[in-house]
């Protein structure tokens, strides 16, 4: 008497194949569950007893020893109910066991025999998709497991119906694949900021090479609004990547996640937040908020206030862009593909850059600005300062304000020239560019050369953030359209190349000027010399 069922359970953000063995032998009424089962899934036991006899069938009472395997690994959650109660009833001989091994069941049982939604039923589709078995779960999944193409879905109510769906007499309601038309436009728009429009270049080049950016101003200058607006300058998520989104969220059991969204998230964790809780981890490691923001906006506000370990611990994404936890002696690893935006007021009172007067201590700057690493400074591409407007920029402006929808246009266009140098990589922004990469496809022309040779001499780079540099100019020619990296596109990306409130000072650096927003022809920003 002996039968067994396919499951998933969920490691990190993926999900894995499990295998629910049950046999029922000569004993004394007992029931167990081995395999590195969690609480949760030791008291499905309880759960498991009610829900077939509420439903009308005979529990076994004989030794019955329920086995999740691959064993190397803890299980968590109530989602083994279903193949539980199924692998059972197939082993007491009540379904076909045959039939019992050929589809995968996940879901959580009341004690009357209701199936329930369980956490990252997302993830769970697309490892039955890549097994190629159908999915029994509950109705209340479908919106969500309805997304995955090919996917053949029985969504059922109870346990009693999942039995009839072994047996082959009920099929459930017909799944057809929904498919979301996007809806780009937000409230959040650049058009409603006057003004800044240094700072907003500086967020379209960000968007258009995926840079880390840094804002730095006195508080109410608009660092916030400008971050919040970035995703709205980002162009969609293609269905591959809405489906990817949203089976993180879906294991990090966001509910408000009903089924995949086009928009690129946008995640601002408070600065009080654990590292465990920004970088993902826990006893069941659960992605964190850098991994909440996998192909959006990861925004830091009052940067300089999260602790210094969940700080340090950004290092590795931002370089891998994925992320990697141990737990249980078992590596977890987590997407982390994210556009880093951290903001910061100038001293820790946050007078300095407005009229009041500021009074922090030589000793208390330095200790509020050693809060953040120089080697988390040389990974920041873009150092910008939003200075407080006057009163003057907001009686009156020279033309309309560009609206998010305009600026979105110019990054897609500089997207399309980066996938075409790189159509098949997984990361092809010129942030991710390596040295080879630089060489090949961000070739200078002489004089863009030379000017970025002597910045590195006389602003005294890391070779890290020579090569930054080198990747902001590539971008800022792709917006402008030009195949090679001219003197001018340098020029701008130097002046983003700055530390805080130290702005950088050109005077005495031969072929630099200051460079100056000017409106072409058409509204659109544009630095020149």
């Amino acid at each position: 008497m002996f039968a067994r069922m396919p499951s998933v359970g969920l490691l990190g953000v993926d999900g894995k194949l499990v295998h629910v063995e049950v046999s029922i032998s000569s004993g004394l009424p007992r029931f167990e569950i081995v395999g590195l089962p969690g609480s949760e899934v030791r008291e499905a036991k309880e759960r498991v007893r009610a829900a077939i006899e509420n439903s009308g069938y005979p529990f076994p009472l004989r030794r019955i020893v329920a086995n999740l395997t691959p064993a190397d690994w803890k299980k968590e959650g109530a989602g083994w109910d279903l193949p539980l109660a199924l692998a059972i009833l197939g082993a007491a001989s009540v379904i076909p066991v045959e039939r019992v091994a050929r589809m995968v069941a996940v879901g959580e049982l009341t004690l009357d025999g209701v199936v329930k939604d369980v956490r990252g039923m997302l993830p769970v589709a697309r490892t039955a998709k890549r097994i190629g078995l159908p999915l029994l779960c509950s109705v209340d999944s479908l919106d969500l497991v309805r997304t995955i193409e090919g996917l053949q879905v029985l969504p059922v109510r109870s346990l009693r119906q999942a039995v009839e769906a072994v047996q082959g007499t009920f099929f459930g309601a017909a799944v057809a694949r929904e498919s979301v038309a996007p809806d780009l436009e937000r409230g959040e728009d650049f058009a409603d900021l006057i003004g800044m429009e240094h700072a907003k270049r500086a967020c379209e080049i960000a968007a258009a090479g995926w840079h880390p950016l840094f804002l730095t101003g006195p508080p109410g200058s608009g660092k916030t609004a400008l971050g919040m607006r970035i995703t709205g300058i980002l162009p969609p998520l293609s269905t591959e990547e809405a489906v990817e989104v949203t089976s993180i969220h879906s294991a990090a059991h966001l509910s408000a996640d009903v089924r995949p969204s086009f928009h690129r998230p946008f995640r601002n964790p408070h600065h009080s937040i654990s590292a465990s809780g920004l970088l993902g981890g826990g006893s069941y490691p659960r992605p964190g908020e850098v991994s909440l923001a996998h192909r959006g906006v990861l925004f830091l506000d009052e940067f300089p206030e999260f602790s210094r370990t969940a700080v340090e611990g950004l290092r590795q994404p931002l370089e891998s862009r994925e992320i990697t936890v141990v737990r249980n002696q078992i590596p977890v690893t987590f997407p982390a593909q994210i556009l880093f935006v951290a903001a910061s007021n100038l001293c820790p009172c946050g007078r300095s850059g407005t009229d009041e007067t500021c009074h922090c201590s030589p000793a208390l700057l330095q200790r509020y600005y050693s809060r953040m690493s120089a080697p988390i400074l040389d990974r920041m591409d873009l150092f910008v300062e939003v200075a407080r407007l006057r009163l003057s920029p907001l009686e009156g402006t020279n033309g309309i304000p560009e609206s998010s929808r305009i600026i979105r246009a110019r990054v897609e266009a500089a997207w399309k020239r980066q996938q075409q140098r790189q159509p098949k990589s997984a990361f092809p922004f010129n942030a991710g560019y390596s040295l080879q990469d630089l060489r090949r496809w961000a070739p200078l022309t002489r004089h863009a050369r030379d000017l970025l040779e002597t910045a590195y001499d006389r602003l005294g780079l890391s070779t890290r953030a020579f090569h930054r540099v080198w990747r902001v100019a590539r971008t800022i020619a792709d917006l402008a359209g030009h195949d090679a990296v001219e003197r001018e596109d340098v020029a701008e990306a130097l002046q983003y190349r700055r530390r805080l409130s130290a702005l950088v000072d050109t005077k005495d650096m031969p072929g630099i000027t200051p460079v100056s927003l000017e409106p072409n022809r058409t509204g659109a920003g544009r630095f020149t010399e």
